[in-house]
């Protein structure tokens, strides 16, 4: 990630902005600071350190609940059973894009 003063100069905004941002992404996990080195993005498969994902989460199904309710008047179960629904279609998404990156790392 470039440091705080080329990208505020490139983007022409307050380093302090920038700073904050950086700070911000660092609180959520998803990225490392290396003093001499340079600003690194985390390995992670998520930016978002566990407990920021899990709020994220919660805050969604609370959404989706109050959603069902209001607008569609689901019943608990039919809600569950399309939430499974698409639990598993993700689950085949991430499958096929996983063995897509094998094939095409074999390739190379």
């Amino acid at each position: 990630m470039p440091t705080i003063r080329p990208l505020a100069e490139e983007l022409r905004i307050n380093r302090n902005t920038i700073a904050k941002a950086y700070t911000e992404l660092e609180s959520q996990g998803s990225h490392r600071d290396n003093p001499g080195k340079g600003c690194f993005l985390s390995s992670n498969q998520s930016p978002l350190r566990k407990e920021v994902r899990r709020k994220l989460l919660t805050e969604e199904i609370d959404s989706s609940r109050s959603f069902r309710r209001t607008i569609f008047k689901c019943p608990r179960p039919k809600f569950v059973e399309i939430v499974h629904e698409r639990l598993e279609v993700f689950d085949d998404r991430k499958k096929a894009h996983q063995e897509n990156a094998e094939v095409q790392s074999a390739a190379k």
